[in-house]
């Protein structure tokens, strides 16, 4: 009897963490209760994180061997997402992108006042996944040039024939294409996609990186290019990092922020109309 009491406890208490049920929480430890209080920018931290370490390896297999491609360095991208979501999910929504989470809060009311740990918690995941990317590569980095490996944690100009305002169309309408996504398939409205929505979301990266990717090597999220950014200039790269390109770091930051509320304003103006948006009112 008092084993299956404290197995119903402990069920409850799961379940009271993943945010199914609304009970008062009464940590037993220090930890678990700093856990508890900021376990939505833990998520968040943890799933961008998995995101990157996943896309960026990607790129790394992609440049030093000779058994990857294009698609299957997308693919990487994708099951990194996919990942991500499935870890953060039920606990912060899993936005692993602040356009994303820009995007919640203009569109579906999320509260502002969670947007910048949020971020922070994002930036900090992005930089742990670069650094875990450099550790598990590490003598591939250094047995090549540096010029030819920065590209595996920063994106820019694939080409010279590439020009800014190119490079920051794609970032604009990739992103677009990618809160398209999120938005259709999380409206109770339209065709909810459920447990496997992380699975389409992630798909849908793979396959902008396929149709859209290759002029800027696809950052569509500020997190993911700006973080490991700063991780190469730490790592060895230094300013080259921030003024490579003319100065091109700006681009995938602004961008994505700016690609995220076009597709949210898209979604919203075209199809939504069930459930709490500007565009509703």
């Amino acid at each position: 009897m008092a084993e299956n009491s404290r197995q119903g406890h402990d069920a409850l208490l799961d379940r009271v963490e993943r945010g199914v049920v609304h009970a008062q929480y009464e940590a037993q430890s220090r930890w678990a209760s700093v856990r508890h209080k900021f376990r939505k920018a833990f998520a968040e931290f943890l799933g961008t994180a998995i995101l990157v370490a996943f896309g960026s390896g990607a790129i790394a297999q992609l440049v030093f061997s000779t058994h990857s491609s294009w698609s299957t360095m997308c693919l990487g991208w994708g099951l990194g997402l996919t990942f991500g979501i499935y870890v953060a999910g039920g606990v912060s929504g899993a936005h692993l992108n602040p356009a994303v989470t820009l995007a919640q809060v203009i569109f579906r009311g999320f509260p502002l006042i969670e947007l910048p740990l949020y971020w922070i918690a994002q930036f900090v995941g992005a930089f742990l996944g670069a650094v875990i990317v450099y550790i598990t590569n590490y003598a591939s980095f250094k047995a090549n040039e540096p010029s030819s490996t920065i590209g595996i944690f920063i994106t820019g100009r694939m080409t010279d024939s590439v020009s800014t305002a190119a490079a920051f169309a794609a970032e604009l309408f990739g992103t677009a294409f990618l809160v398209l996504v999120i938005f259709s398939t999380s409206d109770k409205g339209n065709t909810p996609a459920g447990n496997v929505q992380p699975l389409i979301i992630g798909l849908s990266l793979a396959a902008i990186g396929n149709s859209f990717g290759y002029e800027t090597g696809f950052a569509l999220n500020p997190a993911r290019d700006f973080a490991p950014r700063v991780f190469a200039a730490m790592a060895g790269w230094g300013v080259d990092a921030f003024t490579r390109q003319d100065y091109y770091f700006w681009v995938p930051i602004v961008a994505p922020f700016v690609g995220a509320i076009v597709g949210a304003f898209t979604y919203d103006v075209f199809v939504y109309s069930s459930g709490p948006s500007p565009l509703n009112k």
